[in-house]
């Protein structure tokens, strides 16, 4: 559990309040690792590029699309650590939510985060 304490603190330190792209890309890497994990829809190979293109259509200057994609790739790789080391069960109500969100994702709709 101190590793998943770790990975969230991490991604507040990088994101921070003045960088929005960077704490939406923890919120994302979040859910698809939970998907995997749950088996509850793979994301797609461009899931990163997606998100990174809409974080740049909302805005989001080019330290800030860098600081998301750092983010991104360091809550993906502490979550999947995690994972390995204390997984946590996935009952079924969270596979279905996870599902959903996973759906819009893969369809390239980032605004729910």
């Amino acid at each position: 559990m101190g590793g998943v304490v770790l990975a969230l603190s991490l991604a507040a330190c990088v994101s921070g309040p003045t960088n929005p792209s960077a704490s939406r890309a923890s919120e994302l890497a979040s859910l698809v690792s939970r998907s995997v994990a749950c088996r509850a829809g793979a994301p797609r190979a461009s899931t990163l590029e997606r998100f990174i293109a809409s974080e740049k259509a909302r805005g989001a200057t080019p330290e800030q699309l860098a600081s998301a994609r750092s983010t991104y790739v360091t809550v993906s790789e502490a979550e999947t650590i995690n994972q390995g080391i204390r997984p946590q069960a996935c009952p079924p109500e969270e596979r279905a939510a996870v599902r959903e969100k996973m759906t819009q994702v893969r369809a390239g709709d980032f605004s729910a985060f």
